[in-house]
């Protein structure tokens, strides 16, 4: 499918399937520019999506009086909503493809604390600065939410802006509440009635479809394989700016992982994870990636015969997207739920050409690097596979295998109030333990480093089948002159991709 922005602001995104207690939307897929650590959102909206590409995921609202249309990242990790000005110079460029906000054509635009609002991202340089305004809101065609409390970003390097589904208590700080807390988006949705209580699932559908969803106050039964299983929240690294107002309770939305395991393309087992393994890892749909321990890592790298070409980049052959080998990853003990990503819809972005790699279909992003900041987190490289309900109020999630490929709604479940989540089974309560400060910044270890204009690419050891392997060992004999341990420029090769969402100095992570 081709985007534009048009279709970014118009038809494209269907309005919202709203009833009691609930409202379903569709979330729309588009590429996302794979140059920069953060991304800045200045891509060409008529390149198709490509299997190998990063995506975003955008929600329709609208903001002001008469209302103004634009189109927001959805993100699970933050809390905040924000949105460019027209005086901003990303829109001043004709660069704001999600639309552009005018204070000045809305009746019910208030400032409430003018240059307060400001959030800055792990890309040097990229921050968003603005004021702290109440405006009239609607969620995908929802009726309208006065008095909502939104960041207008008036200067900074984001072309769109971001809707926060997360805690109130990982809110961007400074912001108007002498408390460190305001009501957010959801609080609204609740007190509104249009939400029985703070709780959605997600489902952001494999890479082949267009679009995705989130389900507001319900659970669409026909997203998911077998069971939900409920998994309590766990607290986030101490220092990661996660913390909030309570740090007795989870602000985000860190569940326990206990065990990573590779099924190559006979069916095989080998787990990565060590024996007694238990991490507390973020569910982040602002994060492109999948970050793993280190530990993990190593083993995976060294299994697929990667090389580490750049900062947290680790490059195979594409032509690894052909493999049906995958991941299976174990979420809260022998009991917990269980997800498998297909390698295939995991390697993605070439980080090297063909003609600066050793085999003919070039280089690609592993699609899992290691851990930032004492950070593991699971971003839409997992998340794509996995159905998730996301339960605020009780400060736990449910997770089951998505089912790929569906489109619509026609199996909803409203969210009741109470405790309860419609499908869930049972619950996993086995908890997670966080990263020492080493391993929060050590590498993999083990893993061949390229270092100079041609990369060799590693050999693997995990049987990924013909499709896959085929034309690498067509072109060994090809590259036998090329030595170990060498790669393209570092200004070929992209890093770590955070879109509009990812880790954030201060106080926030998106």
């Amino acid at each position: 499918m081709f985007l534009t922005p048009l279709s970014l602001l118009g038809a494209v995104i269907p309005l919202a399937a709203a009833s009691a207690g609930y409202l379903h939307l569709d979330l729309e897929k588009r590429a996302a520019d794979l140059r920069s650590p953060i991304a800045k959102r200045q891509q060409d909206f008529n390149a198709p999506l490509t299997q190998n590409q990063g995506v975003e995921y955008l929600i329709n609202i609208t903001v002001g009086t008469p209302p103004q249309k634009m189109a927001v990242t959805l993100d699970t990790g933050s809390s905040d909503l924000w949105i460019p000005s027209v005086l901003s110079a990303p829109c001043k460029r004709g660069q704001c493809d999600g639309g552009q906000f005018n204070p000045q054509s809305s009746s019910s635009y208030v400032i409430i604390d003018e240059g307060g609002f400001n959030i800055t991202y792990a890309g040097p340089g990229d921050s968003d600065a603005g004021n702290w305004v109440q405006e009239t809101v609607s969620i995908g065609g929802s009726r309208s939410i006065n008095n909502t409390i939104i960041g207008v970003a008036l200067e900074g390097a984001d072309n769109h802006g971001v809707m926060g589904v997360g805690f109130d208590t990982n809110e961007a700080e400074p912001n108007p509440s002498r408390n460190g807390t305001y009501a957010s988006v959801v609080d609204h949705m609740v007190s509104e009635g249009l939400l029985n209580r703070k709780a959605y699932s997600l489902y952001l559908n494999d890479f082949s479809q267009t679009t995705g969803s989130i389900c507001f106050g319900c659970v669409d039964t026909t997203k998911y394989t077998g069971s939900l299983v409920a998994l309590p929240l766990q607290l986030g690294p101490s220092g990661s700016g996660v913390e909030g107002t309570d740090p007795t309770r989870p602000n985000a939305f860190y569940v326990t992982l206990t065990s990573v395991s590779f099924v190559d393309a006979n069916g095989a087992l080998t787990q990565l994870s060590p024996d007694g393994y238990a991490q507390s890892v973020l569910l982040d749909s602002g994060t492109s990636q999948t970050l793993l321990n280190n530990e993990i890592l190593t083993a995976l790298a060294t299994g697929l015969g990667a090389v580490y070409t750049d900062e947290q980049t680790y490059t195979v052959p594409c032509s690894y997207s052909n493999t049906n080998a995958s991941i299976l990853y174990q979420f809260g003990g022998s009991d917990g739920p269980r997800v498998t990503v297909p390698l295939s819809e995991l390697v993605y972005g070439e980080t090297v050409p063909p003609s600066q790699f050793s085999k003919p279909s070039g280089g690609c992003d592993m699609g899992v690097t290691g851990p930032i900041e004492g950070q593991v987190i699971l971003g839409d490289t997992f998340l794509r596979n996995a159905y998730v309900v996301y339960d605020i109020d009780n400060y736990q999630v449910a997770i089951a295998q998505a089912a790929g490929g569906k489109a619509g709604s026609s199996s909803i479940q409203a969210i009741p109030t109470g405790t309860s989540i419609p499908g869930v089974s049972s619950t996993a309560t086995a908890s997670g333990t966080q990263l020492d400060e080493y391993a929060a910044t050590a590498t993999a270890t083990g893993i061949p480093v390229a270092t100079g204009r041609t990369v060799t690419a590693g050999s693997p050891t995990f049987i990924l089948g013909a499709s896959a392997t085929a034309s690498n060992a067509q072109a060994s004999g090809a590259s036998s002159s090329s030595t170990a341990n060498i790669a393209v420029p570092v200004a070929a090769v992209p890093q770590t991709l955070f879109l509009g969402a990812g880790l954030v100095v201060g106080a926030l992570l998106l």
